[in-house]
């Protein structure tokens, strides 16, 4: 009997290499957003800085020019850290849209996986079958030519 044959194979490996790609872009995807993350985290400690800066300025002497600079550095910063945030949230919605992307590529092979599974029970079931059958014929024609006794 001729071996198992899926007829949807190439259409499985299709979904491999897609679930494949997906995995790929969401790992570059987190990388992004841990790039992302990194960079927040020190405009926050440079905002904590400063802010402390400022508080010793403040206890010292307040010297007028240093405080004006301080000020726009400030506000500057304030305004990095905002775009750093909105940045920070497009590149998390980015990775949960791949996620879900990989997740569908992932059901849809599976689905595939499962229909292969059952392919392959029933081709052996089948095969059973023909074994079972080739063997009573051969029990049937042994006792025949035996005289049937």
């Amino acid at each position: 009997m001729k071996s198992f044959n899926f007829r949807l194979e190439r259409l499985l490996n299709f979904r491999n290499m897609q679930e494949e790609e997906a995995k790929r872009e969401l790992g570059l995807r987190y990388m992004a957003l841990e790039e992302e993350t990194t960079r927040l985290s020190g405009l926050k400690k440079e905002e904590e800085f400063l802010i402390n800066q400022w508080q010793k300025q403040v206890e010292k002497d307040i010297e007028l020019p240093c405080l004006q600079v301080t000020q726009q550095y400030s506000q500057r910063l304030e305004n990095i850290l905002v775009r750093q945030a909105e940045q920070y949230k497009k590149t998390k919605s980015k990775v949960e849209e791949q996620r879900e992307e990989a997740k569908h590529c992932w059901q849809k092979k599976k689905v595939l996986e499962i229909l292969k599974d059952k392919a392959n029970s029933e081709y052996r079931y089948q095969e059973k079958l023909e074994e079972r059958k080739l063997i009573d014929e051969l029990v049937l024609n042994t006792y025949n030519r035996k005289g049937g006794d």
